[in-house]
């Protein structure tokens, strides 16, 4: 049974990090509204490939060092802390190296199927100097976290964030290019440096270099290193791919349609990671206690990121249709299918956090390699059916690793099966009938009473799981 604290820490970080999500995204939906009228869908296709080696950079250096602190018992030792920070420093200097290195081959790669990507030449350097940056951040940006004070974190992300928003319709009000974008990225790092350190107070950090603490980062970090290499390749290489199949404009509508269909992914990660995670390890000497609580908060993550995929798929034409231009027609049809493979995504997910809460950081690793051999699926069944076979063989991959993790937990496996099967089943059949149903509409009735159907189609799912979660932590002791 959760400790009255624990239940009242747990339903604070809950709350605010819904709060933190939904602020971001009227954030995020108010700003691509904006520049997709500003700019043109090559821009966001150009953008797609920058966050992919972006974030490639960043995995394939990633020690750790957000997890260790978290999960170690001496998370909050002014020495380890200093030193995880002085490693962060020196990561950040060196994935600027590696951003510049990078520059001519991608642009060379890529330039050869739209010469607009020959600007990554010029792109990739500049927005590097993010990572310099983001080296610099104060480890309050993990400390937060461990200590479930979720409201300081969440306006961490919310004001720079917004703070770049402005700085991007600007740029792009003035000079309409990708580099407005680049330029928000820019300005989101810059904001959120002095912040951190604001919020880190009354402690500071400074460069120091402890063995031990060293070998403790490095010994946790080095599965988080592996696993966070093939996450990389599983959740970018769609873009990749896709970067040599598609065009930029093409590339540009998948990713915007990516964006917002990656919404219940990024609510169930938000909960896991900012909640679950800490409550978890503060339990990982009694298993029987971690997995019982995980399968309870597993529940209500399934119950929110399934309302969402399920809200989105029957929402999304309309969606697009009333709200962008007809350069963006096709995005609510990408966005349908790709609501399966987010689906498949969050229940995988979910449950990844039980292992790495158990000290057991390998299982993270196994689970994204093969989620990644999905593209193995993937790639053939372009060929034969499109992006919609492209996007399935995909799902198909983070259902099998999904299957392989249930292995790294000690008791249970069955409950934590049928949940899955359960909310799969009932998420699928209500999008999948009404879906049905308005495309049946189409045609047959004014365009206005198909947004209605949408509307009440995506309202019914939300307000039903929200009631139901609701009473389950009301009921939590």
């Amino acid at each position: 049974m959760a400790a009255p604290e624990t239940r009242k820490k747990a339903l604070a970080g809950s709350a605010w990090t819904l709060f933190g999500y939904g602020g971001a995204q009227v954030i995020r939906l108010g700003s691509n509204l904006i520049l997709a009228h500003m700019l043109f869908p090559a821009a966001f296709g150009v953008m797609a490939l920058v966050t992919v080696f972006m974030q490639g950079l960043q995995m394939f250096s990633e020690v750790g060092i957000g997890p260790s602190i978290i999960q170690n018992k001496r998370g909050d030792d002014p020495a380890f802390l200093n030193t995880a920070w002085t490693i962060q420093v020196m990561r950040g200097f060196g994935l600027w190296v590696f951003t510049c290195l990078l520059a001519w081959p991608a642009a060379m790669f890529f330039g050869q199927n739209d010469p607009l990507a020959k600007d990554l030449l010029y792109i990739l350097p500049v927005i590097g100097l993010s990572s310099i940056l983001g080296g610099f951040n104060s480890t309050a940006v993990f400390s937060l976290n461990r200590h479930l004070q979720v409201g300081k974190a969440t306006l961490l992300e919310l004001v720079p964030q917004l703070i770049s928003v402005i700085a991007m319709i600007v740029w792009a009000w003035i000079a309409p290019s990708v580099w407005a974008l680049v330029g928000g990225w820019l300005f989101y790092s810059i904001v959120r440096l002095p912040m951190s350190h604001f919020l880190n107070r009354p402690m500071r950090n400074r460069f120091e270099w402890e063995a031990a603490a060293v070998q403790n980062l490095l010994h946790f970090g080095k599965w988080i290193f592996l696993g966070t290499i093939v996450a990389f390749l599983a959740g970018s290489l769609d873009r990749i791919l896709l970067g040599r199949l598609l065009t930029l404009q093409e590339l540009g509508i998948y990713s915007i349609a990516l964006t917002f269909a990656r919404v219940g992914i990024e609510v169930s990660t938000r909960l896991s990671h900012t909640v679950l995670f800490p409550i978890l390890s503060r339990s990982q000497d009694d298993p029987v206690t971690l997995v019982g609580q995980s399968i309870r908060a597993r529940g209500l993550i399934l119950l929110a990121g399934g309302a969402l995929v399920c809200g989105f798929a029957i929402s999304a034409p309309a969606f697009f249709r009333l709200l962008y231009d007809h350069r963006y027609a096709t995005a609510g049809v990408v966005a349908q299918w790709l609501a399966i493979l987010v689906w498949f995504t969050i229940v995988l997910s979910s449950m990844e956090r039980v292992p790495l809460a158990l000290g057991h950081p390998r299982a993270l690793f196994v689970s994204n390699l093969l989620t990644t051999l999905g593209y193995a699926i993937a790639v053939p069944a372009y060929w034969f059916a499109g992006l919609p076979g492209f996007i399935l063989g995909i799902a198909a991959g983070s259902l099998i690793a999904h299957l392989v993790l249930l292995l790294w937990v000690p008791l249970r496996r069955g409950d934590m099966l049928r949940q899955t099967v359960l909310y799969s089943l009932v998420f699928g059949l209500y999008a999948g009938i009404s879906v049905a149903l308005l495309r049946l509409m189409a045609g047959r009735v004014e365009p206005h009473w198909e947004i209605v159907g949408a509307g009440i189609g995506t309202l019914i799912p939300c307000a039903v799981a929200g009631a139901i979660a609701l009473r389950r932590l009301r009921t939590m002791r």
